[in-house]
């Protein structure tokens, strides 16, 4: 009796999902309440980079930046925010101070292939899903 030996590669199972650089997630869910932009604002978008230790995005009227720096174990730092200033409507500027006001709040999240969960401790804040092409 012979035994073959064949190569194989490593297979990771289970393994969590990562951020790309590459991608944009807009906002879904705030505060347990589905979220959709008012009409004639932009959508809520968030994209982290790892990699560089930022993030950026869109707040519905402005853009917005700052430093990211992975915990490790669903755990992270967002700090340095900084923004634009544009002039916006009242009720653009409320959806984004308040949408702002959670996103400071985050030291935490979830990923998985679509969906990023933001979260304060184990509550989740800010729910988006991946966009997609």
């Amino acid at each position: 009796m012979s035994c073959g030996c064949k190569s194989h590669k490593d297979v990771v199972v289970n393994a969590a999902p990562e951020f790309s650089a590459e991608e944009t997630w807009h906002l879904t869910v705030q505060k347990g309440k589905e979220f959709a932009p008012l009409e004639g604002q932009k959508e809520i978008t968030i994209r982290i980079n790892p990699e560089a230790g930022t993030f950026d995005g869109c707040s519905g009227c402005n853009r917005y930046f700052g430093t990211f720096k992975d915990l490790g174990k669903g755990k992270m730092i967002l700090s340095d925010f900084n923004g634009t200033k544009m002039a916006c409507p009242e009720a653009f500027h409320k959806v984004e101070s308040n949408y702002m006001q959670l996103l400071h709040r985050c030291n935490g999240y979830r990923i998985t292939a679509y969906t990023l969960e933001l979260l304060q401790d184990d509550k989740v804040l800010l729910s988006f899903d991946k966009v997609t092409e």
